[in-house]
């Protein structure tokens, strides 16, 4: 469960079992998407700063803006425990940006979430749901238009797919 007082004396001490769940991490992306509400950036965002991660990302979740954090805390390896951005490119498919053979880059994609978060082109919605902003469905339309580049297209192909 995710804490509901953020901002009280409890804040920053989550309890054990909330970590077992990747509360932490949740509430740093929804603290970093409630501050970039209260304090917008005062022009829209160029994407060549953001890292190809990032960009991944937006260019993978174009079609539908959805994604959530997710962790499998009963898997055996380690690496599959692990947070992890997933983006729902359509109604009944998604894809995980997790691989066990590469963990370095598994969290470097939650950098790059956190990247969006900070930069306002992610709204926090519920627990680990998560969706573009409208600043982040013009950038990752911007992106899909101009082409994102064959690195952040190679990232895209680090994703594994999950259809159900």
């Amino acid at each position: 469960m995710i804490p509901r007082n953020l901002s009280g004396d409890q804040a920053g001490q989550t309890p054990w079992q909330e970590l077992e769940f990747g509360a932490a991490t949740i509430s740093a992306f929804a603290e970093l998407c409630r501050r970039s509400i209260i304090t917008p950036l005062e022009s829209a965002i160029n994407p060549d700063i953001l890292s190809n991660e990032a960009k991944a990302i937006l260019v993978c979740g174009g079609a539908r803006g959805v994604v959530d954090v997710r962790a499998h805390k009963d898997d055996y390896d380690s690496v599959e425990r692990f947070l992890a951005i997933c983006i729902e490119t359509e109604p009944d498919s998604h894809v995980l940006f997790l691989q066990r053979e590469d963990p370095e880059q598994t969290v470097a994609f939650l950098d790059g979430f956190a990247e969006l978060c900070r930069n306002g082109l992610v709204v926090h919605h519920l627990g680990r749901d998560f969706s573009f902003s409208k600043s982040g469905y013009a950038v990752s339309k911007q992106l899909c238009d101009e082409g994102a580049g064959d690195e952040v297209k190679t990232l895209i192909d680090f994703a594994t797919k999950l259809d159900h």
